[in-house]
This record gives structure tokens, sequence and C-alpha cells, in this order.
């Protein structure tokens, strides 16, 4: 009984680190996508990550935290750092030329394309039932994208883009669930700060001080999200967490109609999301069906 309250306590750890990290997510995406107008999306992500990095790694050597420099797996945490970095840029760039809600429900077909993803580059068998439901959610960005004023066609690539660098880290952090989530995201934000600090000498501009508020909150909404989404990773598998990710659909509604007063399709937004979220419980099915997982 004991041992099975800890695992419940666990999975609802969990899906609250994933609510969370879902919920600073919006917060940091409305800040960069308020910046973007003035500023480069390689230099809002370069200070996003900078102004995380500082303090984290003040901490680490003043508390002479030095462990949580070291990992046994390298080669996966600087992938995963490295994938990151250059997912951040893409990420911004696409909710800079989308309405939140549109960009956020293509970064939902992050899950449906973590079996093709699989399936190129790990060589894993993916049977019908699981490529019929990635075709079934590619329709939901189908509808998502008809013609209309809204919609981007180069936000909607870029959003895309992001979608299947999402889906690879994803499975890289399954892959870092013995690690510490500090760790994990300690590299993430100084692969952060390098990646998009090459291209600084070419557009960076004066910060002005209405605007350092919004840096701060892009840098620190970011920080606190990563780490909660390090530890919702950990604490459960990707099956349990992933769902709840949708919640981000509700926060960045809410911004679209407040801070930008977007008249959104509401309709396409949500008869899309409707297939992809469709498609990614039947992948969940699948997998729990093949892999005979247990019930939590």
């Amino acid at each position: 009984m004991t041992q099975e309250k800890f695992h419940s306590d666990k999975i609802f750890i969990a899906i609250g680190c994933c609510l969370a990290a879902h919920l600073l997510f919006a917060i940091m995406g409305a800040s960069a996508k308020l910046l973007s107008a003035n500023h480069h999306v390689a230099e809002i992500a370069f200070y996003r990550n900078l102004i995380v990095f500082v303090p984290m790694f003040a901490f680490i050597i003043l508390r002479k935290k030095y462990h949580l420099l070291k990992t046994k797996k390298p080669k996966l945490i600087a992938l995963r750092a490295v994938t990151g970095g250059i997912g951040l840029i893409i990420t911004f760039a696409a909710i800079s030329m989308l309405p939140m809600a549109y960009a956020t429900v293509i970064f939902f077909t992050s899950s449906i394309l973590t079996p093709v993803l699989a399936f190129f580059f790990l060589k894993e068998h993916i049977g019908i039932h699981r490529w019929s439901a990635v075709i079934v959610g590619m329709l939901g960005v189908i509808i998502i994208a008809q013609p209309s004023g809204e919609v981007s066609i180069w936000g909607l690539l870029f959003a895309l883009t992001a979608a299947c660098i999402h889906a690879s880290i994803y499975t890289i952090l399954r892959g870092l669930k013995t690690e510490s989530p500090t760790t994990v995201t300690f590299y993430f934000i100084l692969a952060g700060v390098l990646i998009p600090g090459m291209f600084m000498p070419l557009v960076w501009k004066p910060i002005e001080f209405d605007e350092l508020g919004l840096f701060l909150l892009v840098g620190f909404s970011g920080g606190s999200a990563q780490i909660f989404l390090a530890n919702a990773y950990k604490y459960a598998p990707a099956a349990v967490v992933t769902p709840f990710a949708y919640s981000a659909l509700l926060w960045t509604i809410i911004l679209d109609i407040y801070v930008w007063n977007y008249d959104l399709d509401y309709i396409s937004i949500f008869a899309g999301a409707s297939f992809i979220l469709a498609a990614q419980i039947y992948i969940i099915y699948r997998e729990y069906k093949n892999k005979q997982m247990p019930k939590t």
C-alpha cells in the first residue's frame, strides 16, 4: 500500500509540474512576442537564458554545489542543450509570426511526431495504427492552416519545425531521468546563451527601460518552466505527462484576446486541436497496449 501511494504521489507531482511549466511557458511566450516587435528573436533568446544563467551559476559557485555540474551522460546532456538552444530561437520566431493559440496548437503535434522521429532516426517499427494517428493529427494542422488573415505560412513552418524539435527534446528528457533536473537545466541554459550569442553582434539593440521588465519576465518564467518540465518527465512517463500540456491552449487564448485583441477562428483552433488530441490519445493507447505498461 505504501509503495502504491508513493508511486501515485510521484504521478501527481509530475502532473502538477507539467501544468506549472506550461503556464510559465505561456507567460514567457507572451513576453517574447511583445519584445519581438523591437528585438530579434535570437537577441530575446540570448537575454532569456543569460538572465537565468547568471544567478544559477552564482548559486552553484557560492554554495559549492559543484556536483550539479557533473553528469554521467555528457553526450545526451549536450544533445539536449544544443537542441533546446536552437529550438528556443525557432519557437520565438513562430510565436512572433502567429497568434499564440495557433502556434501553441501546432506545437502540440510534437507528441504525435515523436513516433515519426523514432522511425527515421532510431529505426523503430511504426505500425499502421500509429501512422494513421499521425495522419489524423496532421489533418488537424491543415484545419488550423486554412486560408486566414491571421495565419502566416512562414509562422506555420517555424511552428512545425519547433514541434519536431520539442518532440526530440521530450524523448531525450526521458533518457535523462536519472540526472538532476538542475543539471539538465543548467546545460540547456548555457547552450542557450552561447548559441544565440553568436548572432548578437548582428542583431543587438539597446534595451529601453520600459522593456527591462519584459526581458526579466521572459528569463525567470522560462527558466522556472524548464525546471518544472525536467521534474515532470523525471517523475512520470511521457505518456502520462504530455497530455497535460494541452492546458497551454487555455492560457494562450486568454492572452491572445486580452493582450493582442485577436479575432480568433475558434472553430478552426478547437477542431484542429481535437484532431491532434485524438491522435495523441490513440498513440498513447497503442503504446500502453503494445508495451503492456502497468496501470498506475
